[in-house]
């Protein structure tokens, strides 16, 4: 038999590494779209039908007609929201933020001074390091030892919430409220827009500001999951986090629930620092998060779609 190559079997092991496809895991990232099943979602049922017996074909129990017959079908006009689940409600509050100042009016390059009309700005990571007259490099190589000081010390009993809150964590709010999607879906679709308006704009400083991540400088950070496809600074969950708990404040104001929203905050501070711990982003990244996220409710706090959803999510908890 001379050693069969029957031991290169061993190597279809290797399939295992087509996980490392390109981020995949990270798509949580892009505004929690990931989260469509919590928040309400666009489908997900499978129902099948007989091919000798369509559902269409079934007579009436009560009169001698099909079902589907005309007599039995409903009006043709809806309600705003009723048939929308709170993703693709999100969808439209997120249009309405293009077209505000503040989105109109962002920073467009590099460098560039603040915009004019409130349009949106947040501190060059260069800026903020160097504040002070601190020099640059000093100033990010005391930000990687203190991440390395927070894998060394917190990682290994961070890591369960670091990978919880990695794709969403949408329902990681909800939770500490004692919410539901069935139980306050009002709530949850504010949640989401909020979460979608900060990943866009998260998205186009990180663009404009394309830092490295930390454990592209020092690679020994090595985060416990892939290192997302993108750039650093803001960090995208911390912006969202921040937005997500302005929001909610804004909900359960002046309600019985509203003594949770130190809760509420203390949960963004949270997310936020995992993403630290898990070294994916430096606190500065944290810092400028927080810093669009108060532009973001700004510029969001009175558009007519998002302030009617929070309308209606107030009366959830009134």
């Amino acid at each position: 038999m001379s050693g069969s190559n029957q031991g290169n079997q061993g190597n279809q092991g290797n399939q295992g590494n087509q996980g490392n496809q390109g981020n995949q895991g990270n798509q949580g990232n892009q505004g929690n779209q990931g989260n469509q099943g919590y928040a309400g979602g666009s489908g997900g049922w499978f129902f099948p039908d007989r091919v000798d017996l369509p559902f269409v074909a079934v007579p009436s129990p009560i009169a001698p007609k099909r079902a589907s017959a005309a007599d039995f079908r409903v009006g043709h006009d809806g309600t705003y929201g009723r048939r929308w689940s709170a993703a693709w409600r999100a969808w439209h509050m997120l249009a309405e933020f293009t077209d505000t100042d503040a989105w109109r009016n962002r920073q467009r390059q590099a460098g560039q001074a603040a915009p004019k009309k409130n349009g949106l700005y947040i501190t060059p990571w260069r800026a903020r390091l160097t504040k002070g007259g601190r020099e640059l490099v000093g100033a990010v190589n005391d930000e990687i030892d203190a991440l390395i000081r927070l894998a060394e010390d917190e990682r290994a009993d961070a890591l369960g919430e670091i990978l919880s809150q990695s794709n969403e964590f949408i329902t990681h709010f909800m939770s500490v409220l004692c919410a539901t999607p069935g139980s306050h879906p009002a709530t949850g679709a504010v949640i989401e827009a909020a979460s979608f308006i900060a990943g866009l704009a998260a998205q186009h400083f990180k663009m404009l500001e394309d830092r490295r991540r930390p454990s592209q400088v020092c690679a020994a950070l090595r985060p416990p999951m892939e290192v997302p496809g993108h750039a650093s600074y803001p960090s995208g969950h911390a912006t969202q986090a921040f937005l997500i708990a302005r929001t909610l404040e804004a909900v359960l104001d002046g309600t019985p629930s509203a003594a949770a929203q130190p809760v509420v905050e203390a949960l963004a501070e949270r997310i936020a620092r995992n993403r630290e711990i898990a070294g994916f982003h430096y606190p500065s990244d944290t810092a400028a998060g927080r810093e669009l996220a108060a532009q973001l409710w700004d510029a969001i706090e009175n558009r007519p779609l998002f302030s009617a959803a929070v309308g209606a999510a107030h009366a959830e908890w009134s």
